[in-house]
């Protein structure tokens, strides 16, 4: 399996990607793919240009993605990861594992990530246990979505050393 970093120029690949993602498990994400196909080709650069998004590959094939991005509520040691995807054939097979560590790996000035888990979604949480990060005890309540609401989970440097282990 290989991870690598998309650039700007990889804005069609992100754009069919996420809409894969959101066709196939609509429930895991709150954007929508109706709303994501109405993305222009600029709306699409910027999302390559602002946040670091990753992908893994079997042979030509991409099986997953991830998104890594500054967190507003931390300073630079911290980041927050979303959007993450791992298509069903894969999961559970290191694809989730092998793309965080690619982020932690590209970022050694961070310390801790974070991730928000919709409530409902136990497989998602689930593992992300597995993988080191633990309940920050922080829930909020999505905008314009009356009793959707969601956790912060995250994990820090003692979980990030874990990344290494195998699946």
């Amino acid at each position: 399996m290989d991870v690598e970093v998309l650039t700007d120029d990889d804005w069609k690949l992100l754009r069919d990607l996420r809409l894969r993602a959101l066709d196939e498990s609509p429930g895991a994400f709150l954007s929508k793919a109706d709303a994501t196909r109405a993305g222009d080709e600029a709306y699409w650069h910027e999302r390559c240009a602002r946040d670091t998004w990753v992908i893994a590959r079997i042979g030509q094939e991409v099986v997953g993605m991830a998104c890594s991005v500054q967190d507003p509520d931390h300073s630079s040691d911290a980041r927050h990861v979303e959007s993450v995807w791992v298509e069903p054939a894969h999961r559970r097979k290191g694809v989730l594992r092998a793309m965080l560590r690619h982020l932690v790996e590209s970022e050694p000035g961070v310390h801790s990530w974070f991730v928000w888990v919709l409530d409902g979604n136990e497989l998602a949480r689930d593992v992300y246990e597995r993988l080191g990060f633990r309940s920050t005890g922080e829930r909020q309540t999505l905008a314009g979505a009356v009793e959707r609401s969601e956790a912060r989970m995250r994990l820090d440097d003692v979980g990030i050393r874990g990344l290494g282990s195998a699946p």
